[in-house]
């Protein structure tokens, strides 16, 4: 009699937990269609009727990182707390690229990627990608704040069904290698991970190296086990992203300064009330200029990281510098037709306005 007790509390407990554990599937599939909902009206969020959600593949020390923070911040002030923006980085919602696809399929509200990018899209924004397009910090910012950035980020964004909320400085790109690299000469042979963009492969191309698209989250892996022979980005992604570890070689040829791209989905944005579109398009505005000094302050302290960890950095001369421009040329040549030769002398010209 026991024995059969025994067998019906036993068979008791395992329906209960059995009950239990369906009723927590049901909740997580619940949670999960709720996050799926993405910016519909919020529900469980305190006094927020919308919530976004912000994708970025950046490490979380990272300075964009920290002006999305800050943009969070600054909407909810803005809306007086009805617009929440979750911020998830280090890839916590897929790469960049998904991000961006993202926001079409309405999975995230907002995204960054660099301007190539958006060229699957838009395949005029490469043009700034072109190696070698701006002459120095100070020219590359005067040509995002004026009337030829607010053109990329609204007229050329907006065929894409996309608005653009500010544009991010994301320094220069430089070469950095398992193996020393001084000249163009030397990169000849040379694997180099890029950015899934082919303008990015022609430039490696017209360099004599071989560029090979990696997400940004595999690239540490890829140095590490010689997948690649290098990579190229800003001092900041290399010391946050700590690629100094597998690539301690760093040559400052300042190939690229191309900028990165917050964008929301148009039709999105349309359809919140009018007073928080504006709030979030000034905070948009605002958070530009936040992560500027971010990079300025953040960048000093990347350069003293390289030093401490022993980088062997090198400053090309102006004989080798002048190497690199002139093997540019065939890069440009090829997408004159693509950007259009207007909008180059546009931008060339601003040099000495």
């Amino acid at each position: 009699m026991k024995k059969i007790l025994a067998a019906i509390l036993s068979a008791a407990m395992i329906f209960s937990l059995t009950a239990c554990g369906a009723s927590s599937a049901s909740s997580a599939a619940g949670a999960s269609s709720a996050s799926s909902a993405g910016a519909s009206k919020a529900s469980g969020t305190g006094k927020a009727k919308y919530v976004l959600k912000l994708g970025d593949s950046q490490a979380e020390t990272h300075p964009q990182s920290k002006a999305y923070h800050w943009f969070a911040n600054r909407v909810s002030e803005l809306t007086n707390g009805e617009v929440e923006v979750q911020v998830f980085v280090n890839s916590a919602l897929g790469t960049q690229a998904q991000c961006v696809e993202g926001l079409s399929l309405g999975t995230v509200e907002i995204a960054k990627n660099m301007a190539t990018g958006f060229s699957t899209y838009v395949p005029e924004i490469q043009i700034f990608d072109l190696p070698y397009m701006f002459k120095d910090k100070e020219h590359f910012l005067k040509v995002l704040d004026s009337d030829i950035g607010a053109h990329y980020l609204n007229d050329v964004l907006g065929k894409a069904g996309l608005v653009g909320l500010c544009y991010f400085y994301a320094g220069s790109r430089c070469f950095y290698t398992t193996r020393k690299v001084e000249k163009l000469a030397d990169l000849k042979g040379m694997k180099i991970r890029v950015p899934d963009g082919p303008i990015y492969q022609d430039m490696c191309k017209a360099f004599g190296a071989s560029g090979t698209p990696i997400p940004m989250g595999d690239i540490y892996t890829a140095l590490q086990t010689h997948v690649v022979d290098g990579a190229e980005n800003a001092t900041i992604v290399y010391d946050t992203s700590k690629h100094y570890e597998p690539a301690t070689y760093f040559l400052e040829d300042d190939h690229i300064m191309t900028p990165d791209i917050v964008a929301m989905s148009k039709s999105y944005l349309a359809s919140l009330p009018e007073a928080d579109q504006k709030a979030i398009l000034q905070a948009g505005k605002e958070m530009a200029q936040e992560e500027r000094k971010l990079w300025d302050a953040q960048e000093a302290s990347s350069l003293q990281v390289m030093k401490d960890h022993k980088v062997t950095i090198t400053k090309p001369t102006d004989a080798q510098l002048a190497e690199f421009r002139k093997a540019a040329q065939t890069v440009w040549s090829k997408y004159e037709s693509v950007v259009g030769k207007e909008w180059i002398d546009k931008v060339q010209a601003m040099q000495n306005s």
